[in-house]
């Protein structure tokens, strides 16, 4: 019975040190979003990352709030705190300290690639499809092609990111169809469009006089010498 509650205690003791860091991949995903290509490990390294992060921001502020020790660290002591009424709250206590820590370590971590990523010009999303979703195509007007040649224009309501490209879905909110005929955009009866991603060929912003651009609407791009 003794090695049970050993093994027992050993196996909390390993999730505990993953557990706390889930909220903080959660908020740095709010950040930088969703890669559907990512092999579990990753994941788990990165919740493993953000649980020690967060763990050694508690420990640093613990002593100033007299908060108390993360006892679950430690076998014997996690075995101790479970026979013990006033030592398993104060565990407690400290798992919600470890994670607010973890959860502060996240937005860090977030805000920090963001602001790299800013910097250098770059995007923090995984995928061009994230970056164009969260980014670009906030909003603007869009224009959506389909397989068929179908042309629609409207707002993202919403789309499907951090997925693979057949799983891409769209609605379009106050959907607009290109008339060939008139060479316009005739507003439809209908409020929103929902648009399977399998069925997209190309979608675009639509410029806003807002947008910052090198080359003005209409300009030729090269010269002819620069051709």
């Amino acid at each position: 019975m003794k090695e049970f509650t050993s093994t027992l205690a050993g196996i909390l003791v390993l999730v505990f040190a993953i557990l706390p860091g889930i909220p903080g991949e959660r908020l740095y995903r709010t950040f930088v979003g969703f890669d559907w290509r990512e092999d579990q490990w990753q994941k788990t390294l990165r919740l493993l990352t953000f649980s020690l992060f967060g763990l050694a921001l508690y420990a640093s502020i613990a002593p100033l709030l007299h908060a108390p020790f993360p006892t679950y660290l430690s076998p014997m002591l996690l075995e101790q705190a479970v026979k013990n009424e006033v030592l398993f709250r104060r565990t407690l206590l400290a798992l919600l300290g470890h994670f607010a820590g973890s959860s502060v370590a996240g937005v860090i971590g977030g805000i920090g690639l963001r602001s790299v990523a800013r910097i250098m010009s770059a995007s923090a999303y995984y995928s061009a499809w994230d970056h164009f979703v969260r980014h670009c195509a906030k909003n603007h007007w869009v224009v959506v092609t389909l397989q068929n040649g179908e042309t629609y224009s409207g707002f993202i309501e919403t789309a499907d990111i951090s997925v693979a490209s057949s799983d891409r879905d769209v609605i379009l909110r106050e959907p607009a169809s290109y008339d060939q005929k008139s060479n316009e955009y005739r507003a439809l009866k209908y409020q929103s469009l929902f648009l399977p991603g399998p069925l997209l060929s190309s979608i675009a912003t639509v410029y806003e006089p807002t947008d910052r651009r090198i080359i003005p609407i209409d300009e030729a791009v090269f010269t002819k010498g620069d051709e």
